[in-house]
């Protein structure tokens, strides 16, 4: 009986490696996304958003649980990696949404751990950098970069962002640029008319400006503190609601306004992709932006909102503003709204970081060629 046993297990792993024979000569491949769990927050709710969509496509999830990472890390950062890629075979693609938020020495054992395997390739969607994030020391964006080196494509969100890892040390790389946040979505939306208001999501203190802010057009602010402000006609605070709860507000009516005031953030929308605009274009609403944002020309050019270089500008913008001009922008905002909702933007990204890793795995073949 035991050897029928041990002669049934036999068989299975002679099936299982025959098929990864195969894989491996006619071309058949795995492709894996990471996900981060137990952590909360915005880095989760997108890098899950993302996978969802990476899911539809037929690609396998390859859960990353976020720990607090321990000094004596090395002894057991093989063993949580083995657990994590237990499923990954040669010639399987990895789509690493980066960072995972445990530390930048993880995710460079993890990028090291993916190359490890012979002709693995590696993509890494960066959706932030810990060195810009957090105003870290020099030391952390130099780790970062050397994770980034590990890949064959990168998934970044603007050129500016390459050209400022080209100056720190990044190899010359393939990339494929994320054009927005998708938000897909199955929320009941408005329909509304011109509103002159701006709608805000964000921490008060981290934002002055709403501190200081006393223009014509009131400013709705959505945030889970109770700000140190008093409503007046200029402000209005709204509370914390959860993601869809408040895509379907901002459905209402007004115009999301993707903004700061503070050099840190200036910087930050200069060369990053800010989650929140996603969330108001998805909620079916024209977006005010500060000139110079990455976004600026995505914006401009699809007439879905407008570039201010101050606040008072803006202010000016949304008061002369007719219901014409509204319903225009309005209308556009619904173009675009549909692909966001359908998660389109993210799908094309996926889908052209995976054909680029493919193709960069060739090379020309002479005739004549030994």
């Amino acid at each position: 009986m035991i050897e029928c046993e041990l002669w049934g297990i036999i068989q299975d792993v002679i099936r299982i490696k025959t098929y990864k024979q195969r894989a491996m000569e006619w071309g058949f491949m795995n492709i894996h996304i990471t996900k981060l769990n137990n952590l909360g927050g915005t880095a989760t709710i997108a890098q899950d958003r993302v996978a969802r969509i990476a899911h539809d496509l037929g690609y396998k999830e390859m859960g990353i649980s976020y720990y607090h990472l321990q000094p004596d890390f090395i002894k057991e950062i093989g063993s949580r990696l083995d657990g994590i890629i237990a499923s990954l075979y040669y010639g399987d693609v990895v789509i690493f949404q980066y960072p995972s938020w445990i530390g930048p020495n993880y995710d460079s054992c993890f990028a090291g751990k993916i190359k490890s395997y012979a002709n693995t390739k590696l993509i890494i969607f960066v959706q932030d950098l810990q060195y810009l994030m957090f105003g870290s020391e020099k030391l952390i964006l130099d780790w970062e970069v050397d994770t980034l080196n590990k890949a064959d494509v990168l998934i970044l969100p603007s050129p500016a962002i390459y050209d400022f890892l080209r100056e720190n040390g990044l190899k010359q790389k393939e990339v494929v640029y994320q054009t927005i946040w998708d938000m897909p979505s199955e929320t009941c939306f408005l329909e509304h008319s011109c509103k002159k208001q701006f709608l805000f999501t964000g921490n008060f203190q981290r934002f002055p400006f709403l501190k200081d802010y006393h223009g014509k057009t009131p400013i709705v602010h959505f945030d889970y503190s109770r700000p140190g402000r008093q409503e007046d006609a200029s402000y209005e605070w709204k509370g914390y609601l959860e993601s869809e709860k408040l895509m379907h507000e901002l459905s209402k009516g007004g115009f999301g306004l993707v903004w700061s005031d503070e050099e840190y953030f200036q910087r930050y929308y200069s060369i990053n992709q800010p989650y929140k605009l996603g969330v108001n274009l998805a909620a079916g609403i024209p977006v005010i932006i500060r000139k110079g944002s990455v976004h600026e020309e995505f914006i401009v050019k699809n007439g879905i909102g407008f570039a201010a270089a101050s606040l008072e500008e803006a202010d000016e913008m949304i008061q002369s503003i007719s219901e014409e001009t509204y319903r225009k922008l309005y209308d556009n905002v619904r173009s675009i709204q549909t692909l966001l909702l359908n998660g389109a933007y993210t799908r094309k990204v996926l889908q052209d970081a995976v054909i680029k890793a493919q193709e960069n795995a060739c090379s020309p073949v002479g005739i004549n060629q030994r």
